[in-house]
């Protein structure tokens, strides 16, 4: 609710310096807009470049997937009563003619099989979505406890008779230290770091997967394994420069809620808390092909209206009454923000040169404690 009050001192405030001026009253509602969004971008100017901070990142993220389950197809992720997709990118090994159900179970099974998964064993899952990848390892044995920032995903998750607690999986809990054989971070990390103060975003970003590692150190057992999924940062400053990139980045920014950091900085972060890096290895072409081919995938989608209209419109009024970046929200999906991030939609595989381009690539790190 922080966000919300924030966006409820900015609206009173604006409607004060509007309320006397003798204007009509269609003239005085123009006039508002125009202060309301004059005093935004200036809490906004502070808050990016000036790292005067006055909006709440996870609030931010919150709101972001609360928005997902709302404009995202019903039973997100089924198609003829079967797991295809998830939130993040399936595996197709190269071989992109194979179908979701196959490309999304290589991708559990990669990672089941890299974290030493086995009936019996204990599965923290941050930053676990809908709970897909957590009933993929509970069908197989494994006792599994997800986290996540949306109290709309803990409901889903809940239907589905799982574990999920609605924490911020940066802060440490005691119940879990030197619980788990394994945890999980499949694309949630990019969230950890607030992008306020431009010039210090880095320094931000190795401060906070140090403090993340430090954290998920004292859940592993000995002998333990993480896999993190993670967007990184590529050829930034070049498009960022141009007024296109810049607005795409700060769309994807407000958006989501986080910050893409690069692999050296997470690395580092990782080996200073003593774990051990097994591997690094991209994955950014699954990623742009899993929004290709299954078309309800939240990377690139159409909204479905006749489903459940009421809902997608009354939330349209919630978003106006309480997010004070529901616009950022709309902009994101109609100007196809996610897709243009990975060099942009297209019918054909990425290739070696368009991942090297793009503004982020997707990266699997194996890590052993």
């Amino acid at each position: 609710m922080y966000n919300t009050l924030v966006y409820y001192v900015l609206i009173l405030f604006s409607c004060f310096l509007v309320y006397n001026t003798k204007n009509p009253t269609y003239m005085k509602l123009i006039l508002f807009v125009v202060v309301y969004y004059i005093l935004f971008f200036m809490v906004e100017i502070l808050d990016i470049f000036g790292g005067i901070r006055l909006w709440s990142q996870q609030e931010r993220t919150s709101n972001c997937y609360d928005w997902f389950n709302h404009y995202l197809k019903k039973d997100y992720g089924i198609v003829n009563g079967k797991s295809v997709y998830d939130y993040s990118e399936n595996i197709f090994l190269n071989d992109y003619t194979i179908k979701g159900e196959e490309s999304l179970n290589n991708k559990y099974n990669l990672i089941f099989n890299d974290l030493n998964l086995s009936k019996g064993k204990t599965l923290l899952d941050c930053g676990c979505g809908v709970g897909t990848w957590l009933s993929f390892c509970k069908e197989r044995g494994v006792n599994v406890i997800g986290l996540t920032l949306s109290k709309e995903q803990q409901k889903v998750n809940k239907k589905k008779g799982l574990t999920v607690y609605v924490q911020d999986y940066r802060v440490l809990d005691k119940r879990f230290i030197n619980k788990f054989d394994a945890i999980s971070l499949l694309g949630s990390a990019e969230h950890i770091t607030i992008s306020s103060g431009y010039f210090n975003n880095e320094k931000k970003a190795y401060k906070n997967y140090n403090n993340l590692f430090k954290v998920l150190k004292q859940y592993l057992k000995p002998n333990g394994k993480i896999l993190m999924t993670v967007l990184i940062k590529c050829n930034t400053e070049s498009i960022i420069s141009k007024p296109y990139g810049a607005l795409q980045c700060y769309l994807l920014d407000r958006h989501y809620g986080g910050y893409y950091s690069t692999p050296k900085n997470i690395s580092n972060a990782i080996t200073n808390n003593g774990f051990t890096i097994d591997s690094i290895n991209d994955h950014t072409k699954d990623y742009h092909w899993i929004s290709v081919v299954e078309p309800d995938h939240f990377g690139h989608w159409w909204i479905r209206w006749k489903e459940n209209i009421l809902d997608k419109i009354n939330y349209i009024f919630i978003g106006l009454l309480t997010d004070p970046f529901l616009l950022h929200h709309w902009l994101y999906y109609g100007m196809d923000t996610w897709m243009w991030q990975l060099g942009g939609y297209q019918k054909t595989p990425l290739t070696d040169e368009q991942v090297n381009g793009s503004i982020a690539n997707l990266k699997y790190f194996s890590i052993s404690n």
